[in-house]
């Protein structure tokens, strides 16, 4: 597995073998497609941090998520979802700049 980006309590890895990225959040494993960890990824961003912050309930500071597939939900405080958003982010655009480094060494052999 190649670690792809971690914050201070969390890491993603890529297991090109098993063709899934794995997320370690809050002591626990979990195993995402491509799609699933995009799906995700999208899930978290769509928390309102703002709305949590300011709303008027006992529960103010905690919102559920779960994967797409629902196989894992994570109940969230203000703090986890600052870093989930960051790991999710984080590992995303480390995604993309290998796949921009992949498609430059490709042009640059050719």
């Amino acid at each position: 597995m190649t670690q792809l980006f971690s914050t201070e309590n969390s890491t993603t890895y890529q297991s090109d073998q098993e063709r899934c990225f794995y997320v370690h959040f809050q002591g626990r494993q979990i195993a995402l497609s491509a799609c699933a960890l995009i799906a995700f990824k999208t899930k978290v961003d769509a928390i309102d941090l703002v709305d949590l912050l300011t709303r008027d309930s006992d529960y103010t500071d905690t919102a559920i998520v779960s994967t797409c597939n629902r196989d894992a939900f994570f109940v969230l405080s203000i703090r986890e979802i600052i870093e989930l958003k960051e790991l999710l982010s984080g590992t995303l655009v480390m995604l993309e700049l290998n796949s921009i480094l992949h498609r430059q060494l490709k042009c640059g052999i050719s």
